[in-house]
């Protein structure tokens, strides 16, 4: 009895090492892939489409101007594997976290991920700015979809719930995403 209790250990312990290294493998597997894609740099959020309404972003304000919100896209390694990691200013707050991408069609440019909970800094600013930032987190949070594009030259990214999605964190059957435009170097 006791040796088929051993057994049974060992065949989990087993089970659990091969799990954990194809998990690994898996997320090598897509940072390579995003990074082969263009996904990782710097975006700056452009518009936001709620349904069927274009809406453009609030920005931080610094001496007058509005800087605008952005979203860094990285892949690092440490000695668990590659890790898919964001972090950027918003309206108010700098934030971070991390993603994960699920699928990716070389050919539509079309992918699916999983966003990790995001955290941030805690400072306060005007009702007008925290709503901004409210509503950029919880539409960053939500995002299940993304896609990169160019267009006039310039690479473009969409993130949240795509319009090909029916669900109920679509307005209008169109989708809600965030449009975000390449930083250049």
């Amino acid at each position: 009895m006791a040796m088929k209790k051993t057994m049974i250990a060992l065949m989990v312990g087993c089970l659990v090492t091969v799990l954990g290294a194809c998990e690994s493998q898996n997320v090598e597997q897509q940072a390579q892939k995003v990074e082969i894609n263009g996904l990782t740099g710097t975006w700056v959020l452009k518009s936001v489409l709620l349904g069927d309404m274009m809406d453009l972003p609030c920005g931080i304000p610094n001496e007058g101007k509005f800087e605008p919100i952005t979203l860094t896209l990285t892949t690092t390694k440490d000695e668990t594997g590659a890790m898919l990691l964001l972090n950027g200013c918003s309206s108010v707050n700098q934030y971070f976290g991390g993603y994960m991408i699920e699928s990716y069609d070389e050919t539509t440019k079309i992918g699916k991920l999983k966003m990790a909970p995001i955290g941030s800094t805690k400072m306060a600013s005007s009702p007008e700015l925290m709503q901004c930032e409210s509503r950029y987190f919880l539409l960053l949070g939500q995002a299940i979809d993304f896609q990169l594009s160019t267009v006039n030259g310039k690479q473009q990214l969409e993130l949240g719930v795509l319009s090909t999605q029916k669900s109920a964190a679509t307005i209008g059957g169109k989708g809600n995403f965030l449009i975000f435009e390449k930083q250049s170097k």
